[in-house]
Protein backbone atom coordinates (compact mmCIF):
# COMPACT_ATOMS: atom_id res chain seq x y z
CA UNK A 1 0.00 0.00 0.00
CA UNK A 2 1.66 3.58 -0.90
CA UNK A 3 2.55 5.73 2.19
CA UNK A 4 2.77 9.33 2.04
CA UNK A 5 6.59 11.62 1.66
CA UNK A 6 6.66 14.82 2.66
CA UNK A 7 5.02 17.45 0.18
CA UNK A 8 1.85 15.13 -0.49
CA UNK A 9 3.31 12.75 -3.30
CA UNK A 10 3.29 8.89 -2.81
CA UNK A 11 5.70 5.92 -3.52
CA UNK A 12 4.64 2.08 -4.53
CA UNK A 13 7.18 1.00 -1.63
CA UNK A 14 5.60 -1.95 -0.13
CA UNK A 15 6.88 -4.52 2.83
CA UNK A 16 9.27 -2.81 6.09
CA UNK A 17 10.14 -0.11 4.21
CA UNK A 18 6.74 1.56 3.41
CA UNK A 19 5.58 1.22 6.86
CA UNK A 20 8.39 2.77 7.94
CA UNK A 21 8.03 6.45 6.25
CA UNK A 22 6.08 7.94 7.93
CA UNK A 23 7.52 7.58 10.97
CA UNK A 24 11.01 8.40 9.88
CA UNK A 25 9.91 11.68 8.05
CA UNK A 26 9.57 12.90 11.73
CA UNK A 27 13.55 13.29 11.22
CA UNK A 28 14.30 16.24 9.42
CA UNK A 29 17.64 14.84 8.25
CA UNK A 30 15.30 11.56 6.75
CA UNK A 31 12.84 13.75 5.81
CA UNK A 32 14.44 15.79 3.25
CA UNK A 33 16.46 12.67 1.93
CA UNK A 34 13.04 11.28 1.37
CA UNK A 35 11.89 14.14 -1.04
CA UNK A 36 14.95 14.87 -2.67
CA UNK A 37 15.19 11.05 -3.61
CA UNK A 38 11.15 10.37 -4.05
CA UNK A 39 11.84 8.86 -7.55
CA UNK A 40 14.52 6.59 -6.41
CA UNK A 41 12.45 5.25 -3.65
CA UNK A 42 9.59 4.44 -5.93
CA UNK A 43 12.07 2.14 -7.53
CA UNK A 44 12.60 0.09 -4.14
CA UNK A 45 9.29 -1.54 -4.30
CA UNK A 46 9.52 -5.24 -3.68
CA UNK A 47 13.54 -4.74 -3.40
CA UNK A 48 15.48 -6.34 -0.53
CA UNK A 49 17.27 -4.14 1.07
CA UNK A 50 20.37 -5.85 0.43
CA UNK A 51 20.09 -5.97 -3.04
CA UNK A 52 19.16 -2.13 -3.16
CA UNK A 53 23.01 -1.84 -1.42
CA UNK A 54 24.44 -3.88 -3.74
CA UNK A 55 23.05 -1.58 -6.93
CA UNK A 56 24.71 1.33 -5.00
CA UNK A 57 27.84 0.02 -4.81
CA UNK A 58 28.59 -0.86 -8.59
CA UNK A 59 31.42 1.22 -10.23
CA UNK A 60 30.47 4.63 -11.22
CA UNK A 61 30.26 5.87 -14.81
CA UNK A 62 31.72 9.09 -15.62
CA UNK A 63 32.44 12.26 -12.76
CA UNK A 64 32.87 10.78 -9.46
CA UNK A 65 32.21 13.33 -7.08
CA UNK A 66 28.30 13.74 -8.01
CA UNK A 67 27.80 10.43 -8.20
CA UNK A 68 29.14 9.25 -4.74
CA UNK A 69 27.00 12.72 -3.12
CA UNK A 70 24.32 11.03 -4.96
CA UNK A 71 25.07 7.53 -3.80
CA UNK A 72 25.77 8.78 -0.21
CA UNK A 73 22.12 10.05 0.42
CA UNK A 74 20.29 6.99 -0.79
CA UNK A 75 23.17 4.94 1.65
CA UNK A 76 22.09 7.05 4.40
CA UNK A 77 18.16 6.56 3.42
CA UNK A 78 18.24 2.74 2.78
CA UNK A 79 20.43 2.26 5.90
CA UNK A 80 18.53 4.08 8.63
CA UNK A 81 14.79 2.46 7.24
CA UNK A 82 16.20 -1.03 7.39
CA UNK A 83 17.47 0.42 10.85
CA UNK A 84 14.84 1.63 11.98
CA UNK A 85 12.53 -1.52 10.95
CA UNK A 86 14.61 -4.04 12.64
CA UNK A 87 15.12 -5.46 9.07
CA UNK A 88 19.05 -5.69 9.44
CA UNK A 89 21.27 -6.43 12.41
CA UNK A 90 23.61 -3.52 14.54
CA UNK A 91 26.27 -5.72 12.71
CA UNK A 92 24.63 -5.43 9.21
CA UNK A 93 24.15 -1.40 9.56
CA UNK A 94 27.55 -1.00 10.78
CA UNK A 95 28.67 -3.14 7.74
CA UNK A 96 26.71 -1.48 5.15
CA UNK A 97 28.41 1.71 6.16
CA UNK A 98 31.49 0.71 5.73
CA UNK A 99 30.95 -1.05 2.49
CA UNK A 100 30.41 2.18 0.98
CA UNK A 101 32.88 3.88 2.67
CA UNK A 102 34.91 1.43 1.38
CA UNK A 103 33.51 1.71 -2.15
CA UNK A 104 33.75 5.54 -1.94
CA UNK A 105 37.42 5.49 -1.13
CA UNK A 106 38.18 3.25 -4.11
CA UNK A 107 36.07 5.17 -6.30
CA UNK A 108 37.48 9.23 -5.17
CA UNK A 109 41.20 7.05 -5.75
CA UNK A 110 40.51 6.30 -8.78
CA UNK A 111 39.63 9.42 -9.90
CA UNK A 112 42.91 11.26 -8.56
CA UNK A 113 45.03 8.35 -9.81
CA UNK A 114 43.63 8.94 -13.55
CA UNK A 115 43.36 12.76 -12.97
CA UNK A 116 47.21 12.44 -12.02
CA UNK A 117 48.29 10.53 -14.66
CA UNK A 118 46.80 12.99 -17.53
CA UNK A 119 48.54 15.76 -16.13
CA UNK A 120 51.32 13.74 -15.70
CA UNK A 121 52.54 13.64 -12.37
CA UNK A 122 52.64 9.96 -12.30
CA UNK A 123 53.40 6.78 -15.11
CA UNK A 124 50.41 5.75 -17.12
CA UNK A 125 50.61 1.96 -15.51
CA UNK A 126 49.56 3.64 -12.46
CA UNK A 127 46.18 3.29 -13.11
CA UNK A 128 46.45 -0.14 -13.89
CA UNK A 129 48.46 -1.59 -11.45
CA UNK A 130 48.32 1.48 -8.76
CA UNK A 131 52.00 1.91 -8.44
CA UNK A 132 52.19 -0.14 -4.96
CA UNK A 133 49.80 2.62 -3.54
CA UNK A 134 46.94 1.76 -1.08
CA UNK A 135 45.34 2.99 1.86
CA UNK A 136 44.81 1.87 4.77
CA UNK A 137 41.34 1.55 6.94
CA UNK A 138 41.82 2.67 11.04
CA UNK A 139 39.78 2.76 13.20
CA UNK A 140 35.78 2.57 13.05
CA UNK A 141 36.55 2.02 9.47
CA UNK A 142 39.06 -0.59 9.51
CA UNK A 143 36.74 -2.57 12.24
CA UNK A 144 33.44 -2.72 10.04
CA UNK A 145 31.89 -0.26 12.90
CA UNK A 146 31.55 3.28 10.85
CA UNK A 147 28.26 4.87 12.54
CA UNK A 148 25.99 7.73 11.12
CA UNK A 149 28.05 10.34 12.10
CA UNK A 150 31.20 8.76 11.56
CA UNK A 151 34.35 10.44 9.63
CA UNK A 152 36.72 7.95 8.18
CA UNK A 153 40.80 8.02 9.59
CA UNK A 154 43.26 6.11 6.46
CA UNK A 155 47.10 6.04 6.36
CA UNK A 156 48.22 6.33 2.31
CA UNK A 157 51.75 4.51 1.79
CA UNK A 158 52.87 3.14 -1.10
CA UNK A 159 55.95 0.39 -1.56
CA UNK A 160 58.74 2.31 -2.96
CA UNK A 161 60.15 -0.54 -4.05
CA UNK A 162 58.02 -0.98 -6.86
CA UNK A 163 59.76 2.82 -8.56
CA UNK A 164 63.33 3.19 -9.26
CA UNK A 165 65.67 4.83 -5.96
CA UNK A 166 66.11 8.00 -7.85
CA UNK A 167 62.36 8.44 -8.15
CA UNK A 168 61.22 8.93 -4.71
CA UNK A 169 60.80 12.28 -4.28
CA UNK A 170 58.73 12.13 -7.63
CA UNK A 171 56.51 9.64 -7.34
CA UNK A 172 56.21 10.75 -3.53
CA UNK A 173 54.86 13.91 -4.71
CA UNK A 174 52.69 12.77 -7.31
CA UNK A 175 50.81 10.06 -4.61
CA UNK A 176 50.59 13.47 -2.29
CA UNK A 177 48.91 15.35 -4.86
CA UNK A 178 47.02 11.76 -5.69
CA UNK A 179 46.13 11.82 -1.74
CA UNK A 180 44.99 15.54 -1.74
CA UNK A 181 42.44 15.12 -4.68
CA UNK A 182 40.90 11.95 -3.20
CA UNK A 183 40.46 14.01 0.33
CA UNK A 184 38.85 16.79 -1.65
CA UNK A 185 36.40 14.39 -3.99
CA UNK A 186 35.29 12.62 -0.10
CA UNK A 187 35.11 16.10 1.93
CA UNK A 188 34.31 18.97 0.08
CA UNK A 189 30.99 20.42 1.13
CA UNK A 190 29.17 21.43 -2.04
CA UNK A 191 25.03 22.50 -2.64
CA UNK A 192 25.22 18.52 -2.38
CA UNK A 193 26.42 18.30 0.95
CA UNK A 194 29.76 15.88 1.24
CA UNK A 195 30.76 12.05 0.90
CA UNK A 196 32.59 11.46 3.63
CA UNK A 197 34.96 13.49 6.23
CA UNK A 198 38.40 12.03 6.01
CA UNK A 199 41.14 12.42 8.47
CA UNK A 200 44.84 11.44 7.38
CA UNK A 201 46.16 12.11 10.88
CA UNK A 202 47.08 9.07 12.08
CA UNK A 203 49.71 8.42 9.93
CA UNK A 204 53.24 8.52 11.08
CA UNK A 205 54.41 11.40 12.79
CA UNK A 206 51.59 13.37 11.34
CA UNK A 207 52.37 16.72 12.68
CA UNK A 208 55.58 16.80 10.25
CA UNK A 209 55.28 14.07 7.32
CA UNK A 210 53.72 14.32 4.03
CA UNK A 211 49.92 12.94 3.33
CA UNK A 212 51.56 9.82 1.54
CA UNK A 213 55.01 8.27 2.38
CA UNK A 214 57.00 5.10 1.80
CA UNK A 215 56.01 1.94 3.43
CA UNK A 216 59.48 1.52 4.00
CA UNK A 217 59.92 5.12 6.11
CA UNK A 218 56.51 4.18 7.54
CA UNK A 219 57.83 0.84 8.99
CA UNK A 220 60.80 1.36 9.95
CA UNK A 221 59.29 4.83 11.83
CA UNK A 222 56.63 1.81 13.98
CA UNK A 223 59.61 -0.37 14.22
CA UNK A 224 61.85 2.64 16.60
CA UNK A 225 59.82 5.52 17.08
CA UNK A 226 56.21 4.98 17.32
CA UNK A 227 54.77 4.92 19.93
CA UNK A 228 52.19 2.47 21.77
CA UNK A 229 48.98 3.73 20.86
CA UNK A 230 50.26 4.50 17.00
CA UNK A 231 51.43 0.87 17.25
CA UNK A 232 48.30 -0.85 18.89
CA UNK A 233 46.14 1.43 16.71
CA UNK A 234 46.86 -1.05 13.65
CA UNK A 235 45.27 -3.86 15.46
CA UNK A 236 41.93 -2.52 13.53
CA UNK A 237 44.05 -1.64 9.75
CA UNK A 238 42.88 -3.20 6.92
CA UNK A 239 44.29 -2.21 3.62
CA UNK A 240 40.78 -0.58 1.57
CA UNK A 241 41.69 1.06 -1.46
CA UNK A 242 44.77 0.64 -3.99
CA UNK A 243 47.18 -2.24 -4.09
CA UNK A 244 45.31 -4.33 -1.78
CA UNK A 245 48.27 -7.21 -2.02
CA UNK A 246 50.59 -4.19 -0.87
CA UNK A 247 48.97 -2.91 2.12
CA UNK A 248 48.61 -6.76 2.99
CA UNK A 249 52.13 -7.18 2.60
CA UNK A 250 53.32 -4.08 4.94
CA UNK A 251 50.44 -5.03 7.60
CA UNK A 252 52.13 -8.94 7.54
CA UNK A 253 55.85 -6.91 8.04
CA UNK A 254 54.50 -4.76 11.07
Amino acid sequence: MPHPLPGGSGTGIGGPFGALLDGAAQAPFLAGLMVTERAWLDTLADVEPEGALAALLVPVVGPAEGALRARRRRVALLVALADLGGVWTLAEVTGALTAFADFAVQTALAAALEDAVARRRLPPATCTDGGGFFVLAMGKLGAGELNYSSDIDLICLFDETRHPPGAYADIRQGFVRVVQGMVRILSAQTGEGYVLRTDLRLRPDASVTPVCIGAGVAERYYETLGRTWERAAMIKARPCAGDIAAGEAFLDAL
